[in-house]
């Protein structure tokens, strides 16, 4: 009686006969990969329940980056030749928190890409297939945390522009983590009206103090990501009351 191929097996067999591909995925979101953290992970009493990693990224030769994750812990040794903090998850539960960035499975060895827009196909596909465990929601894999560095620069060029915007009443900045990716800046906005006509020439004018390394996000407190990222800070501007206000 043959004994079932592991994951290790499959792949090899998926690479040179696309008729084990299926195989291969099928068993590949429902397997446990091994990927390289920054800091030794934490498990909570709650199983892995509200457990934030932060990955490892690399460049391929075209300086495309992507997360590396492994079929096996001897496999990710392979890799990175030294000791490395790991963390073992399930490989659906990863494409999840993971879904705006490319992956590739056994890097530098017999392996396969995942690109963005595949790993969301993939997710789309276990939702549909009622798979437990993922949400699919790109929302639900963004947190946010005040600025981890002084943003005055931003923040006061901001608010000589805002200044001058009437249907505008606060703004807010904060830092936007989209699952395993660096963090973005984020404006928030209490504002009426048009958010094109707004965000646009406030882009504009911003391009000219954001620092290269930076990247800036706008998006309106009106919406409910607008509303959950604006309760972690306070606002940086306030419109001034006119008297007829006061």
């Amino acid at each position: 009686m043959n004994q079932p191929m592991n994951l290790d097996e499959l792949l090899k067999a998926a690479i040179t006969d696309p008729s084990m591909r299926s195989t291969f995925l099928q068993t590949l979101i429902k397997s446990d990969v091994y990927v390289i953290v920054k800091n030794p992970v934490r498990r909570s009493s709650d199983a892995d329940d509200g457990i934030q990693l932060e990955l490892i990224t690399t460049q391929n030769p075209d300086g495309e980056v992507f997360i590396p994750f492994f079929t096996s812990f001897r496999a990710l040794q392979q890799f990175a030749k030294r000791y490395v903090d790991c963390y073992k998850i399930n490989c659906l539960r990863l494409f999840d928190l993971i879904q705006s960035v490319s992956a590739v499975l056994n890097p530098n060895s017999y392996g396969k890409e995942f690109s963005s827009k595949e790993i969301k196909s993939i997710l789309m596909i276990a939702r549909n297939l009622r798979i437990k465990a993922i949400s699919y929601n790109e929302a639900d894999t963004i947190s946010y945390r005040p600025t981890s560095y002084s943003v005055g620069h931003i923040t006061k060029a901001a608010s000589k522009f805002l200044s001058k915007q009437p249907n505008v009443e606060k703004a807010f900045i904060l830092e936007m983590i989209k699952g395993c990716e660096k963090p973005q800046l984020l404006l928030v906005i209490d504002m009426i009206g048009s958010t094109r006509k707004l965000f646009v020439p406030l882009s504009k004018y911003l391009s000219k103090v954001v620092r290269p390394n930076e990247h800036l996000s706008f998006i309106s407190l009106e919406q409910d990501m607008g509303k959950r990222a604006a309760e972690t800070v306070e606002p940086f501007y306030v419109r001034k009351k006119r008297y007829f206000e006061k």
